[in-house]
């Protein structure tokens, strides 16, 4: 038996191995999934990437609604398939247009989607869905996945000597892994949607989600044309489908037949109290992009881009760059209280590479 021969059986082996050691019961489906970590895993999981968010984001200022965010995604949690999971939410001061959520229970949303909600059952509809990627695992299964491809990219490269051969089958398997996106972003709108029959709401609340973030998705095309910027437009299913999608009315139609007679009111009234004073689009705190020039009052910081450029205010830096070059310029705020020389300075910023 030749060496490549040997390497073939190995990896038979070693992948067959995983698949029987790596099942485990779907909490959605009670489906045997794939997945290389325990629950516990997972949320120790999800607790270092918390981490990682919150250096890039900070929560925002506002306690109450924090507290009344808090609340719903309670509620939500503990009439879904997980109700055993602590669930984490926080209110991010940011105005993109986002919410996300990570493995282990944690979930993200942004000031700047909750400015363009009406109701509490249209912001629960969002939390629904984002809540629904935790309960069917989907960081989980995309991540396990995603170390198989990597063994059966290493396997291709042992097996043919080629790195090219093995640089190939990592790009087929990412495709397949970024095939799922689709399927899990339907997946979660039914769960969403269930999970707002769970607690009273209509289920319908999730299509006027859609048409809402549809229609600020189209407004903001054509203000980043004004702008010389590239749209922003929420990750999940919102920004993919219409809200006559045939495929989500049925998602929705289902939740309608596990809809209780105890129905309770959109709340707007009392979602608007909450967002009553919340700040719109960019903070001052953060600096303001207006066209091509960046205004921050806290730095006393004024910067004027030539005309065309691209200009992007991030949470931890502002990014700038000509649409006709990879080239670009980053200004970030660091710490002056270091006592370090600039050269000290600069070394650690480019890890020695200054001399």
């Amino acid at each position: 038996m030749g060496k490549q021969t040997n390497f073939y059986v190995l990896g038979i082996l070693l992948l067959g191995s995983l698949f029987y050691s790596g099942c485990a019961t779907n909490p959605v489906s009670g489906k045997k999934d794939f997945v290389l970590m325990s629950e516990a895993q997972e949320i120790n999981l999800g607790k270092q990437a918390h981490q990682q968010v919150m250096k890039q984001y900070r929560p925002y200022n506002d306690p109450a609604l924090q507290s009344y965010v808090e609340g719903l995604v309670d509620e939500l949690g503990k009439k879904s398939h997980r109700a055993n999971l602590v669930y984490h939410v926080t209110v991010l001061d940011s105005p993109q247009i986002n919410a996300f959520a990570l493995p282990g229970g944690y979930l993200y949303i942004t000031r700047g989607i909750m400015a363009y909600m009406n109701s509490e059952a249209e912001l629960a509809g969002v939390l629904g869905h984002e809540l629904g990627h935790i309960t069917a695992r989907h960081g989980v299964r995309q991540q396990s996945a995603g170390t198989v491809a990597g063994i059966l990219g290493a396997g291709v490269g042992i097996l043919t000597g080629s790195g090219q051969a093995a640089q190939a089958a990592n790009i087929g398997s990412t495709a397949l892994i970024r095939g799922y996106g689709r399927s899990h972003e339907l997946e979660a709108d039914r769960l969403g949607a269930e999970y707002l029959a769970n607690v009273g709401y209509d289920p319908q609340e999730m299509l006027n989600v859609v048409e809402i973030l549809k229609d600020q998705e189209e407004f903001d095309k054509q203000l980043a044309k004004e702008e010389g910027r590239e749209p922003r437009a929420y990750h999940g299913t919102f920004s993919t489908h219409p809200a006559n999608d045939a495929r989500l009315q049925e998602v929705v139609g289902a939740a309608n037949n596990i809809k209780t007679a105890a129905t309770r009111e959109a709340g707007r009234e009392k979602f608007l109290k909450y967002m009553d004073g919340a700040v719109l689009g960019t903070s001052e705190q953060d600096g303001v992009i207006r066209k091509n020039k960046f205004y921050h009052t806290d730095l006393n910081l004024f910067v004027e881009f030539p005309e065309g450029w691209k200009v992007d205010n991030l949470p931890d830096r502002l990014i700038a760059q000509p649409k006709t070059s990879d080239a670009q310029l980053q200004i970030t705020v660091d710490d002056l209280n270091k006592k370090q020389t600039p050269k000290e300075y600069l070394n650690e910023q480019f890890k020695g590479q200054i001399s």
